[in-house]
């Protein structure tokens, strides 16, 4: 059966993604679509693994105590409305567009993952809310942050991703948080943005219990992995393949437009 090549595919996938603390939306998609997935039913596919990936990073980050949990549900308290917006009209849009979107943020996580990790771009925009964590404090003005993470949100559900390729970039070079916090409590993010996401979808697109469920369980797996090599991991070491590999699957997205 086809289906079973993604077993192994998706636990290196979740393996390699969940030392960044993200899900692997970006991915799950295209590797969907590519064994004859209809788009939205890939959408929501993807955020269900998101949803077992998240699970499972939230829990190992949070016993090593580098989940800022505050932060967390500061940011899903908008994240998640956009995402549960986009996964809901998902279904109303060509997938052409869907398609299209979904390769344009690609490419700008890309961007922005690129760039250094300790510059920060603090354009004095509200008041600083300041957080503790284990080694330290540091301050982020939600004023600024919150409105860039609805629109990643809402973007991020229409085409069935977490937005973490997004919000972490946003979370370290606008808010100012240290970045193995915001690897962790992105982990949070992708368990509750995806679950309102696939809510949305879910309510339009008929699910493949039995399949997504064989997935699941290859994410999780990969997961436990990743999740526990994050802090033995230099993760400047991985962010450059993670890059072009973001631009190859913007690029494959492309490429299926007219496929």
């Amino acid at each position: 059966m086809e289906y079973l090549i993604l077993v192994p595919v998706l636990f290196a996938l979740a393996l390699v993604l969940s030392i960044f603390g993200k899900g692997g939306g970006e991915f799950y998609v295209p590797i969907l679509l590519t064994v004859g997935l209809e788009f939205h039913k890939a959408a929501a596919t993807s955020l269900f693994l998101l949803m077992a990936s998240g699970a499972t990073m939230m829990a190992i980050f949070g016993r090593k105590r580098l989940v800022d949990w505050g932060l967390a549900l500061a940011i899903f308290s908008t994240s998640g409305l956009g995402s549960f917006l986009g996964g809901f009209v998902s279904a109303e849009i060509s997938p052409i567009y869907l398609k299209l979107l979904f390769a344009i943020l690609l490419l700008i996580s890309a961007y922005f993952i690129s760039k250094p990790m300790n510059r920060r771009f603090d354009l004095n925009f509200g008041p600083m809310w300041f957080r503790s964590y284990q080694d330290g404090t540091y301050g982020i003005r939600l004023a600024l942050v919150l409105p860039m993470v609805f629109a990643v949100g809402l973007a991020a559900g229409l085409v069935g991703i977490s937005g973490g390729g997004l919000i972490v970039p946003i979370l370290i070079l606008f808010g100012g948080v240290p970045i193995r916090v915001a690897f962790a409590t992105n982990s949070v993010l992708v368990l509750l943005t995806s679950a309102t996401g696939f809510l949305g979808h879910a309510l339009n697109t008929p699910i493949d219990w039995p399949f997504t469920l064989i997935l699941a369980s290859s994410v999780i797996s990969g997961a436990v992995i990743g999740a526990e090599l994050s802090t033995r991991v230099r993760v400047s070491k991985l962010k450059k393949s993670f890059v072009w590999i973001l631009v190859v699957a913007a690029i494959w997205m492309i490429a299926k437009i007219w496929i």
